[in-house]
């Protein structure tokens, strides 16, 4: 697993399909998947501790979406592919396409930890290049099996992958760490609203 592990990192990797095509596997992408779903709920805390923010619920209220997401695109998507794939002859099997893209999800797990320290900036910059590198290792490690298809086939299938990995960036940069950033802002607000109006009252009060 961890020789897989690090060719997965690596974009434009080939070399993976011949190590994973004859013996795919579920525990990687399972764990791969699992992790992923707690370390955004840690990045989380983490940006939400170093944005001063006092709200504990964030494990409680993140986990289950993030569960819900990771494991409905980590699974679903694969199996549209496979799908198409078997209309034109393809002798793949659900698990080989799974392994695949699933072990394309390790790039996000570093990615996801650095984005927990709340730079805007590095968040655009990280998660695009974490989708990139996962979409280029997913395409060029189903490519020989894609170069078997006409062309309006294959382009079909990179669009199925690359619809995936749009989903999966969006949801992370626009939904996750938006919005915990926004509720950490709007408690701040809120914090400083209530301090405020308590010191003005506190004044008031000072002078009977």
């Amino acid at each position: 697993m961890l020789i897989r592990l690090l060719y997965s990192l690596i974009p434009f990797n080939p070399k993976f399909y011949d190590i994973s095509t004859n013996t795919p596997d579920l525990y990687g992408p399972f764990w791969i998947y699992t992790c992923l779903i707690f370390i955004i709920a840690a990045s989380g805390s983490l940006s939400r501790y170093f944005q001063g923010s006092e709200l504990l619920n964030f494990f409680e209220n993140f986990v289950p979406i993030a569960a819900i997401i990771i494991y409905g695109i980590g699974f679903f998507v694969p199996l549209i592919i496979i799908i198409i794939m078997k209309c034109f002859g393809c002798n793949n099997s659900y698990i080989s396409v799974l392994c695949i893209y699933g072990y394309s999800f390790s790039i996000y797990i570093p990615v996801v930890i650095i984005c927990g320290l709340g730079f805007n900036f590095a968040q655009w910059i990280l998660l695009l290049y974490a989708a990139c590198s996962s979409t280029s290792f997913i395409i060029v490690n189903f490519w020989r099996e894609m170069g078997k298809f006409v062309d309006k086939m294959r382009i079909i299938i990179i669009i199925v992958i690359i619809c995936g990995q749009i989903c999966l960036f969006s949801i992370m940069k626009f939904y996750f760490f938006e919005k915990f950033e926004e509720e950490v802002t709007n408690n701040n607000i809120i914090k400083n609203f209530n301090n405020t109006e308590s010191n003005n009252t506190n004044s008031q009060g000072s002078w009977f």
